[in-house]
């Protein structure tokens, strides 16, 4: 009887759209889960069941948890002390698996609209695990080639995405053989367009000056590109 009134207490009824929310967490979850690989654990609990919260996990081999399992005793403290509070995050602490895993965690608040409580998103990273099978999953994979290798560059300032933008397209337009460098110009032009580098304030000027033209022939290149 008592858990029941504790049920109770702490549920929540949720709207469509409060699962909506919960949902939309799912894909942040899945990310961190790609980034750490198994020893990361990422869970999402709902608090329509608290009894039965957890709605989404990956690698749940860390904590040996699966979909329907409760709220931890943790998370029932912080139901309570969310009401007093405008903080959506706790930790990092560290905490202990019954299997004796010593895990680094996070819990994160996810509020409605209303900035009511709805459910949480909690990241546990076990740092009991090899450090050698960390960083096997942290490192690329020499075999079977470059495959999740992405180029990516990390700009300070809209100057440098312009500038990385072009280089990056640039790079891509010079392994192409048989066209003119007049074409290669334009399709580059057209590339950097298709990004939207040119809704950027001064990106006309500063490609101009990379191909080494006149903003005029840029615009004429745009130009060119919107009519066909």
């Amino acid at each position: 009887m008592e858990q029941l009134k504790k049920k109770e207490l702490i549920s929540r009824n949720l709207t469509e759209n409060d699962r909506k929310i919960l949902e939309s967490y799912v894909a942040v979850a899945e990310g961190i889960g790609r980034v750490f690989g198994n020893c990361c654990e990422t869970t999402i609990h709902s608090l329509e069941n608290p009894f039965k919260s957890l709605i989404y996990i990956n690698h749940g081999e860390v904590t040996g948890r699966q979909i329907g399992s409760p709220l931890t005793d943790l998370a029932l403290e912080l139901v309570e002390k969310a009401k007093d509070t405008t903080e959506d995050m706790v930790g990092p602490y560290f905490s202990k698996t019954a299997s004796g895993k010593l895990l680094r965690a996070v819990t994160v608040f996810i509020r409605n609209e209303n900035k009511d409580l709805i459910g949480f998103i909690c990241i546990n990273l076990d740092i009991s695990a090899p450090l050698n099978q960390f960083m096997k999953i942290l490192m690329p994979q020499e075999e079977g080639g470059t495959k999740d290798s992405v180029s990516e560059n990390y700009s300070n300032t809209v100057e440098d995405l312009v500038h990385s933008a072009f280089l990056s397209v640039q790079k891509k337009m010079s392994q192409t053989t048989g066209v003119a460098p007049i074409e290669k110009n334009r399709k580059i032009v057209q590339k950097l367009q298709e990004l939207g580098i040119f809704e950027i304030k001064g990106a006309v000027d500063t490609v101009a000056a990379e191909l080494g033209v006149s903003k005029f022939t840029i615009y004429n290149y745009l130009r060119d590109v919107r009519d066909r």
